[in-house]
C-alpha cells in the first residue's frame, strides 16, 4: 500500500517536490496574472456599465433626431417644461430646466415654440452627420442689432446672417437627445 508520510523519507519523494514546485510556480507565473487581469476587467467593465447606466435608463426621446424636436416642441406647447428638459442630453438638463423656466417666467415660451418650428421649416442635415450624431443647420437673418444673454452674460449680437445648428445625440439605448440648439 502506498504511504504519503514515508514517500519523503526516501529518493522518491523529490519529483514528487520537484512536480509540486513546478505547479506553484506555473500557477503563480501563468494562471495568477490571468486571474488578475480576468478581475480588473470585470471591475472595469462593470464601472463602465455602471457609467453608461443613466443613458440607457433614460427613455425620453425618439427613434429620429426630428422626432424628438417635435416631442420637445409638443411638450412646450402643452406647458410641461420639466418634460421638455427631459428630451436633452442628460449632462444639459439642468440648465435647459432653469433656461425654460426663466422663459415661462418671462412669458417668451409661445416665442421660443414659434421660433423652433420655424427653424424646422428651413434646417438642413449636415454632412458630418452620423448613426450616433445629427447636425441640423440652418440661417438666421438679423436685420437690426440684438442682445441675448449667454451662459448669464449679455451679449450684443450685430446684423448680419447667422448660420446655426440643432445638434443631436444617440443613445446607447436607441433613442434621439437634444446635444445643442
Amino acid at each position: 500500500m502506498f504511504n504519503w508520510k514515508n514517500i519523503f523519507k526516501s529518493w522518491a519523494g523529490i519529483p514528487v517536490l520537484i512536480l509540486a514546485a513546478l505547479v506553484i510556480v506555473w500557477f503563480f507565473v501563468i494562471v495568477a496574472p490571468r486571474i488578475t487581469v480576468a478581475f480588473k476587467s470585470w471591475q472595469a467593465q462593470r464601472a463602465y456599465d455602471k457609467m453608461l447606466e443613466p443613458y440607457y435608463k433614460d427613455t425620453y426621446g425618439g427613434k429620429t433626431p426630428e422626432e424628438t424636436y417635435d416631442l420637445f416642441i409638443s411638450a412646450l406647447k402643452n406647458g410641461d417644461i420639466e418634460l421638455a428638459s427631459k428630451y436633452f442630453v442628460i449632462e444639459k438638463q439642468g440648465n435647459w430646466l432653469k433656461t425654460l423656466e426663466e422663459y415661462e417666467k418671462n412669458k417668451s415660451i409661445v416665442d421660443f415654440v414659434k421660433e423652433l418650428e420655424d427653424t424646422e421649416k428651413i434646417w438642413e442635415k449636415s454632412k458630418e452627420s452620423n448613426e450616433t450624431i445629427a447636425s441640423f443647420e440652418y440661417q438666421v437673418l438679423i436685420e437690426k442689432g440684438a442682445k441675448a444673454t449667454i451662459d448669464g452674460q449679455e451679449v450684443e449680437i450685430p446684423p448680419g446672417n447667422y448660420t446655426n445648428e440643432s445638434v443631436f445625440s444617440k443613445y446607447p439605448n436607441g433613442i434621439w437627445k437634444i446635444e445643442g440648439l
